[in-house]
């Protein structure tokens, strides 16, 4: 199981660090290693590609795939690099900023830069009865109802995932993703009708 497990996070780390060819510049054959916020945006971008959203409804199919990003300037500036020209599910994917609390439902994905506690509780907030799926980079954001949260561990970034918080947004999350996590809390509910 321990070497399934470590099959399943080099593949991961794989598709992360090679996604659209993005930082792989190379030197004598050897990529240069990444920066946290650049490996935090490959994440985002990846995160579109094992989990699933409901569908949207008639006439909106085409709309654009929005990711909010919310006090996280170099993640934005890597993550536009990374989405230019791309799309997903057909849709053109649209990144920008998050200024007010009112901008979440409007997004798709929505990550959280900041380690202000009640900001990020008055964006949680707003996600809540939207399919949002919440990225964050604060101590304790699960707690405060987030999803999908980055933690440093033995100097590595790892991901911690609330699953019921996931699965009361009907998102889907696939098991590849659930794999390379550090830590999942909360208990796979049955699925919504």
């Amino acid at each position: 199981m321990m070497l399934r497990s470590r099959a399943v996070t080099a593949w991961l780390a794989i598709l992360i660090a090679s996604a659209s060819g993005v930082y792989t510049r190379a030197v004598a054959a050897e990529p240069l290693p990444l920066a946290e916020h650049q490996i935090k945006a490959l994440y985002l971008f990846n995160f579109t590609k094992y989990v699933e959203w409901p569908a949207p409804d008639a006439g909106t199919n085409t709309a654009p795939f929005i990711i909010g990003i919310s006090e996280a300037a170099e993640v934005k500036s890597d993550l536009l690099e990374i989405t230019r020209g791309k799309r997903i599910q057909g849709r053109e994917i649209v990144v920008r900023t998050i200024r007010t609390a009112q901008d979440v439902p409007a997004c798709q994905l929505v990550f959280i830069g900041t380690a202000d506690k009640r900001r990020v509780a008055e964006l949680l907030q707003r996600a809540q009865d939207a399919a949002v799926l919440t990225v964050g980079d604060v101590e304790g954001f699960l707690a405060l109802g987030g999803m999908v949260n980055f933690v440093r561990q033995e100097n590595k970034l790892r991901l911690e995932i609330g699953l019921d918080v996931v699965q009361r947004a009907r998102l889907v999350m696939s098991a590849k993703l659930l794999a390379v996590a550090g830590s999942i809390k909360g208990r796979a509910e049955p699925p919504r009708k």
